[in-house]
């Protein structure tokens, strides 16, 4: 079977995707089966010219998939069939990638296929997904399913608009900074040096320093290829395990992102439970929803002792990462029969701590990203003008 991107027309909309097909007659005779009245049907293999192309970085957000399942979510409850909800969804969407995915989930629906197995092959949608689909097997809970994991991919992606609208502006100065620096040290303080030296004068120690500091970037620079090279490829050299445990322990990143996937580990588990996924499956879920490999490692170690009934708590316990109150929560829900609504608490609570740790270093970063400029502008400052005194005092007298 190959596959085949394919436009048309289908109840006046234009529509995008896939279909998989022998040939290329029988994807059309698939697509006009569907009501498509299809414009181009082209081989995945074919060249497509460089201006017809589409540029994506990545998959889609989490923000366009959340609005996605949300509008499944709501369809369905309002009695629209599946399948007449994904072909309704993907022919509003712009993304050709969403609309192709949809479009197949669909087909493969209507082949006899499990609904979770579609939305896994899709290739866009999380794992977490297609376990609370395996979980809804019946379809009378699908449309909180959809709802359920929209909220929490809107969770995620609120998240990380958060963290870059606040990271934005101290990069942006610290960056422009940094740049007019190189070329004040790179080219300015040199030429001024060369002059006074021209003039016989001893360089001032500032003068100095700052062209020490000057040819050591030289070196930096000249390196550079190597030093990219090691970055991109840390985690064969050193293991991604070995960064992630080193990240955990720099001051607030490592706080901010281990209080980040504390957060995700809980509201992932609270997620699944709520859709009647056993425990056993929601562990594994809300493990791999984990980003720091170091403590997904821990975790993964631990998964078999919930197969052999022991307590989410004592595991957690057990791992020696989980910070007391986050256990003492998780212990309280199981005693009491709420567990998942202790699990959304302590979600909420790491969350708001993460957000709280950035909030208030970036007020920090500010003042002291100034102050930290000032200073270097002051040394580059009297590093020209030390030279340029003696040069004028040289020729006065």
């Amino acid at each position: 079977m190959a596959e085949y991107i394919y436009e048309g027309i289908k109840e006046g909309k234009r529509i995008k995707g896939k279909v998989e097909a022998s040939t290329r007659r029988e994807a059309l005779s698939r697509l006009k089966g569907e009501g498509v009245l299809p414009t181009s049907v082209e081989p995945v293999s074919q060249k497509t010219p460089l201006w017809k192309r589409e540029f994506h970085l990545g998959k889609p957000s989490e923000e366009e998939l959340s609005f996605i399942l949300l509008q499944l979510s709501i369809l369905i409850e309002s009695g629209i069939p599946l399948s007449k909800a994904l072909e309704l969804v993907s022919s509003q969407t712009n993304d050709s990638r969403i609309t192709s995915a949809l479009l197949d989930i669909k087909s493969s629906v209507e082949r006899g296929e499990n609904l979770s197995s579609a939305f896994r092959k899709s290739g866009i949608f999380p794992e977490f997904l297609s376990e609370m689909l395996t979980a809804a097997e019946t379809g009378e809970n699908l449309e909180k399913v959809f709802e359920v994991a929209g909220k929490h991919l809107e969770t995620v992606a609120e998240m990380k608009s958060r963290i870059v609208s606040a990271i934005t502006y101290p990069s942006v100065v610290i960056g422009f900074s940094i740049f007019a620096l190189f070329i004040a040290i790179k080219f300015v303080v040199p030429r001024i040096a060369k002059v006074l030296e021209g003039f016989g004068k001893e360089l001032p120690l500032v003068t100095k320093v700052v062209i020490l500091f000057s040819d050591l970037l030289t070196y930096v620079l000249y390196l550079s290829p190597l030093i990219l090279l090691g970055f991109l490829y840390r985690e064969k050299l050193i293991g991604k395990g070995r960064i992630d445990r080193l990240v955990l322990k720099v001051p607030v990143v490592g706080r901010v992102g281990f209080y980040f996937n504390l957060s995700r580990f809980a509201y992932t588990l609270y997620m699944t439970l709520l859709s009647s996924v056993p425990i056993t499956n929601a562990f594994r879920i809300a493990t791999g929803s984990v980003s720091n490999t170091y403590i997904r490692s821990r975790l993964e170690v631990l998964s078999q002792e919930i197969d052999r009934g022991q307590s989410l708590s004592w595991v957690l316990k057990k791992t020696g990462l989980f910070p007391p109150l986050f256990i003492n929560l998780v212990e309280t829900g199981e005693s009491s029969g709420e567990l998942e609504r202790m699990l959304r608490l302590v979600s909420e609570l790491y969350q708001k701590e993460a957000l709280r740790l950035i909030n208030l270093w970036v007020r920090l970063i500010e003042p002291i990203s100034i102050l930290l400029i000032g200073v270097i502008v002051g040394v580059i400052v009297v590093s020209v003008l030390l030279p340029l005194t003696e040069i004028t005092s040289g020729i006065k007298r």
